[in-house]
């Protein structure tokens, strides 16, 4: 994308600031002095009151734009919102997402400050804010979590991000009629059309295709899938074992408990059905783990010699900064040489804005759903604007329009039917040594609609 679809997508942004500023100026809202709020602890959610509109002003306007100047006429939309607009963050920062969660968090929080920062320019009369709760990576916790968020009336969350939780939450939002926008739940379990929630990445019915064709395009024709026995690696390791088979390659497959403590025995099943397919160059081995479950793994894979023979895979849930932080797992993976795909980070304007933000506000790079996360969050506060009222079905109406017009961190964000981000290219990374340890490198893109792959030529 281009240009043009950035300075499309600002002008939006900037329309609706701009319009809501210049109807609160005309008299239609009161002056506010509320500062922007930035929570990281549970805290209640502020009142969510409003008055209704009863009449639709227009105003004239003539807004600088990055190619100059526009005159439009804008409705006053906003007069239904409260002054302070709850965003919940039902996001886990412990548990399984113990070291990205965090990162995710700061994603979200980026955005929210951006925004009130632009509401404060243009002088609206209202800020967001921005309500986080720690889901630790557990179905019922963010059930929990999701449940308390609609006591205290909010109505649009960013969250929660693993899909057993995005699942598990998803009929208490339909009753609800509460908006919940997932910045990296891609599980089939998730994906169903007509819903409140929505979803930043691609889904994995998409993934999971094209990753068993990358690895049966690369001479592959045995596979050993060890994955996580939740709604995500379940539904992951059965979308690829289906599509392997169907190409004509042999499939197993090793479900785990995901709390389970030791792994060793699943490690040593591993073993022995790579040993029975033979450690050879038409083995491979597929890993669908998060942090902990993950890392145990490997770390008892590293010790066992047929292991380290074999191709490895692995999806976007082993892009992890886990995996290249402990020297003797990322040593591994780089001798295994580990094809890792993950949703592909369009690289654009908007792109490049954020990771400024993210480095100069926090001192490290983004890591890669950082990024859904912070588009996420800008895509439920620009459909509450656009929406006019703090409203879950009223958000929920105009969202995928909203969306279909977004082009942000993460690139275009048009919605397929379930509500789940319809481009589904990935990013192929791996392990390579550096001068200061280990870390990811990005080395092509796999298209999801055709399994066409593109290496990079560095």
């Amino acid at each position: 994308m281009s240009r043009t679809g950035l300075i499309v997508a600002t002008v939006i942004v900037i329309l609706l600031v701009a319009g809501i500023a210049i109807y609160y100026s005309k008299g239609g809202g009161k002056t506010s002095t509320t500062t922007p709020t930035t929570a990281t602890s549970p805290t209640t959610a502020p009142s969510t009151s409003s008055t209704p509109l009863t009449s639709s002003p227009q105003t004239t306007t003539t807004i600088s734009t990055p190619t100059g100047t526009v005159t439009t006429t804008i409705a006053g939309t906003a007069t239904g919102l409260p002054k302070e607009i709850p965003i919940g963050l039902a996001i886990a920062v412990s548990g399984g997402y113990a070291v990205d969660g965090p990162r995710r968090l700061k994603g979200a929080l980026l955005a929210i400050e951006e925004m009130n920062k632009l509401l404060e320019q243009a002088g609206a009369p209202f800020r967001f804010k921005p309500i986080h709760e720690d889901t630790k990576a557990n179905p019922q916790e963010a059930v929990n979590v999701v449940k308390r968020f609609i006591s205290n009336g909010i109505q649009v969350i960013i969250g929660p991000l693993s899909t057993s939780e995005t699942a598990a939450v998803m009929p208490i939002a339909n009753d609800a009629h509460v908006v919940v926008i997932s910045p990296s739940s891609t599980g089939k379990a998730a994906a169903f059309p007509d819903d409140y929630v929505f979803r930043m990445p691609p889904p994995d019915t998409a993934q999971g295709p094209a990753l068993a064709k990358l690895i049966y395009n690369l001479g592959y024709r045995k596979l050993v899938i060890i994955a996580r026995n939740d709604d995500y690696g379940r539904g992951l390791a059965e979308l690829v074992k289906n599509t392997f088979t169907k190409l004509g390659g042999k499939a197993e497959m090793i479900l785990y408990h995901p709390e389970k403590q030791d792994l060793s025995q699943e490690v040593n099943t591993l073993a022995a059905k790579v040993s029975k397919f033979g450690a050879d160059k038409k083995t491979a081995v597929l890993i669908i783990a998060f942090d902990n479950d993950g890392r145990q793994i490997l770390e008892r894979a590293s010790k066992i010699d047929v292991l380290g023979k074999v191709q490895w895979f692995g999806p976007d849930s082993m892009a992890r900064k886990t995996f290249v932080q402990v020297p003797e797992i990322a040593a591994f993976l780089e001798k295994v040489h580990i094809l890792i795909t993950k949703p592909a980070i369009a690289r654009n304007p908007v792109t490049e804005h954020f990771e400024k933000l993210y480095e100069q506000k926090y001192g490290e790079k983004p890591t890669p759903y950082a990024y859904y996360a912070y588009d996420a969050a800008w895509i439920a506060m620009l459909s509450v604007l656009t929406a006019g009222k703090y409203d879950g079905e009223a958000i929920k109406a105009v969202l995928p329009t909203v969306a279909f017009h977004f082009m942000g961190a993460t690139g275009h964000k048009v919605l397929d039917k379930n509500g789940d981000a319809a481009i589904a290219d990935y990013t192929i990374s791996t392990v390579v040594k550096t001068d200061g340890g280990y870390a990811f490198k990005d080395i092509g893109i796999l298209h999801g609609a055709t399994g066409a792959v593109e290496w990079y030529k560095s």
